[in-house]
């Protein structure tokens, strides 16, 4: 995987790239930190004068918090861009080793220790991770060690990795329930005092405020409903499963209806809630795989980089839970393997499309049948590992005369808060 981000042998295998240009994703951040040293915004880009001011050579739009942008953008910008770049994947690659290291020493340097360290370096979604200079990686070092610190009862641990990773990504946001669970309110003070370092600047440039919105939470909460948003290669959400086979089936139809993202939503909420504050025992790791593994089921847009973020999930659950060993590694394997985009698109495509761009009209070229099994390899997996984290721990019992014990326990403390 590494001698492919010189010589491009595997990128055919992949959507993400075949089609989009290598580090893309870097030079937002890189090109990000560029505007904050040249006193301009960081999220408006003037197309008739902004690629003359860039220093990147392409980039996307930037859509993470400002405090990103203040700090590795800027540190990005001491070198050229490409050896940027190439730094920054050797810092992965870095945290690569040290994340396997660590899960092999955390596992008492067993023989599932090793199993749960290789997992590490067979896994072809952090091949797109490197390709594209993404930072979904450091978002799976920050859960692996938030889920040390949980296992371990270390809440220091827990809580600066987490507040670490909301200012990287916010997707982490979705711990939250697990840590009101633990009460451990000093982590959960720590990422918002981290998260409100981003206040000053939208105080200070508050129109930037609905384009961060409008990049980072519409699109994934309230992204458009036509098909050529809908109907792309380059989803890998159990939403998107749901949606590419809905409009496979009608070649016709332009969009989904909205009552299945809210369905699916609203179910995978309210089973992992349940089981996080009404479950007899909390199993911290249980609780925590439950979690991360629910952002892939109804999360509104999940590439495929994204599942590095469920490497520390299955990594921990091969090493420290014998019970979930083969449904971990059977998961493992559907995410470690390639998609068949390459069958897809070079062996089954009946009209090949060259337009290099992310919503491109690909997937009209495909069989029916192609475009389900394509788009189900990765979130039907995740959703069986979800299920059954769900299922065991409902099995062990849920306790429902919690609930008046909880809504006293809330009312107490909101008692608090107001000085009564």
């Amino acid at each position: 995987m590494m001698a492919s981000l010189f010589w491009g042998y595997l990128d055919s295998w992949f959507y993400a790239a075949d089609r989009v240009p290598q580090a893309l994703d870097f030079f937002s951040i890189y090109e990000a930190g560029h505007s904050v040293l040249e006193g301009r915004s960081m999220y408006r880009f003037n197309f008739f004068s902004g690629f003359a001011e860039a220093k990147a050579p392409y980039f996307s739009p930037y859509r993470y918090v400002p405090i990103f942008a203040y700090g590795p953008g800027v540190l990005f910008n001491a070198l050229p861009p490409w050896r940027a770049y190439w730094g920054w994947v050797a810092f992965n690659e870095l945290l690569l080793v040290a994340n396997a290291y660590v899960t092999w020493r955390i596992a008492g340097k067993s023989v599932w220790g090793v199993v749960g360290a290789a997992m590490w370096f067979a896994f072809s979604p952090y091949y797109l991770e490197m390709y594209q200079g993404q930072f979904s990686f450091v978002m799976a070092t920050t859960l692996l060690y938030t889920a040390i610190g949980l296992m371990h009862s270390r809440e220091l641990l827990a809580g600066v990795s987490w507040a670490i990773s909301l200012v990287t990504k916010s997707t982490t946001l979705i711990l939250t329930p697990l840590l009101l669970r633990m009460g451990w309110w000093r982590a959960l003070l720590a990422g918002a005092a981290l998260a409100a370092v981003n206040i000053p600047y939208f105080l200070w440039r508050p129109g930037d405020f609905e384009f961060f919105v409008r990049a980072s939470v519409n699109d994934s909460v309230d992204k458009p409903l036509y098909r050529e948003f809908l109907y792309t290669p380059a989803d890998h959400g159990l939403l998107a499963f749901f949606q590419n086979t809905a409009l496979s089936f009608k070649p016709d139809a332009t969009n989904v209806p909205s009552v299945l993202p809210v369905s699916l939503t609203l179910a995978v909420v309210f089973a992992s809630l349940t089981v996080t504050f009404l479950g007899r025992r909390a199993d911290r790791l249980l609780l925590f795989a439950t979690w991360a593994s629910a952002f892939f089921l109804f999360g509104g847009w999940v590439p495929e980089y994204h599942y590095v973020m469920l490497l520390p999930v299955l990594v921990l659950l091969v090493g420290h839970r014998p019970a979930f060993r083969l449904p971990a590694l059977a998961v493992f394997v559907a995410l470690a393997l390639p998609t068949p985009y390459w069958l897809l698109n070079h062996v089954w495509n009946s009209d090949p499309v060259p337009a290099p761009f992310v919503l491109d009209p690909l997937q009209e070229a495909w069989p029916a049948w192609g475009v389900i099994f394509y788009h189900a390899v990765k979130p039907v997996a995740t959703l069986a590992l979800w299920a059954y984290l769900v299922a065991v721990q409902w099995r062990e019992g849920i306790e429902l005369e919690r609930v008046p014990q909880l809504w006293s326990t809330v009312q107490g403390r909101l008692r608090l808060r107001m000085g009564e």
